[in-house]
């Protein structure tokens, strides 16, 4: 497995990032979308991208918001760009199905914004609530419009969003699917290995 520092251009910016890759034909590409405040370096997202590589799987990483106030900054156009820059990027790469692996803030953007150009979508405890609510919601006629499989990972212990709305999503989306991750909080620190054993499964 290699480790390659890397660069993302989009729209005049650049962003740093990382690629984990094997030698020959990858299996697959996965961009990996961070939260908020979390990620996309360090704890469980290193281990997912030393585990998925060592699957057969490229996996990028980029830091396209490094504050709160780029957060706040990001428009829905931009992000979607810039997903779908990371996508360009692993197909460059020679991976032919390419899958996006989103977490909390990333998993909403994701959703609001699903990438047509993936294969697959896994996110991580999503902070997105189903219904039409205040704030940050999707409603059921957003969810079924989804196409791409998507797989929900969601702790029973997380404090920003609860399994009920994970099922909520899940059963609303034409292709969705959950694991009901016992004991695991909002940021995966409880069992990063179940973690990553369940996103590897269902790519």
């Amino acid at each position: 497995m290699r480790v390659e520092s890397v660069t993302l251009d989009v729209g005049g910016k650049r962003y740093r990032g990382k690629v984990n890759s094997v030698d020959g034909t990858p299996d697959g590409g996965v961009l990996v979308v961070p939260g908020a405040g979390h990620g996309p370096f360090g704890d469980v997202f290193d281990h997912f991208a030393s585990a998925a590589a060592e699957e057969g799987y490229t996996v990028a990483r980029f830091e396209t918001w490094e504050s709160p106030e780029d957060v706040a900054d990001k428009t829905d156009s931009e992000f979607e760009a810039e997903v779908e820059a990371g996508i360009d990027l692993l197909r460059s790469r020679g991976c032919d199905e390419v899958a996006v692996v989103a977490k909390s803030f990333g998993g909403r953007l994701t959703l609001r914004n699903p990438p047509e150009s993936a294969d697959r979508i896994v996110l991580w405890a999503p902070a997105v609530r189903f219904g039409n609510h205040d704030g940050p919601s999707v409603s059921a006629e957003e969810l079924a419009a989804i196409e791409t499989p998507v797989r929900i990972l969601q702790g029973d212990e997380d404090e920003v969003v609860s399994p009920e709305n994970a099922a909520a999503l899940a059963e609303h989306l034409s292709k969705g699917s959950w694991v009901r991750l016992r004991g695991e909080d909002h940021s995966f620190t409880t069992d990063e290995a179940r973690v990553v054993e369940e996103t590897l499964r269902f790519l």
